[in-house]
């Protein structure tokens, strides 16, 4: 089986190993991120249980969905945008991921 890759033929200028070029790149990752700051005082803390994740009994079947167009392909089957036509959040829009089996 044939496959394409993306091969970097430019090699660097420096004799530089691996972990040193992937060192490299991070610092200057990490550079370009240093006026950024986290402040978990201002988030939401909240405990996942089974009292606040899939609330309700509702059963959710692909035909309580309306298909709106596919979002993405891949080798293992696609993600669709579709909208909810029946039951609690009616009208609303979600993601769904299709595998094949």
């Amino acid at each position: 089986m044939a496959g394409v890759f993306d091969i970097d033929l430019d090699q660097p200028e420096e004799n530089v190993s691996d972990d040193e070029n992937d060192e490299a790149q991070n610092s200057d990752i990490m550079d370009q991120c240093s006026g950024f700051e986290f402040n978990m005082d201002d988030c939401e803390k909240i405990e996942i249980s089974e009292d606040n994740v899939n609330q309700g009994t509702e059963n959710i079947r692909p035909e309580c969905f309306e298909l709106l167009r596919v979002l993405g392909k891949g080798g293992y089957g696609k993600v669709f945008q579709v909208r909810k036509v029946v039951g609690a959040a009616a009208g609303k829009i979600f993601a769904m991921k299709v595998l094949k089996k």
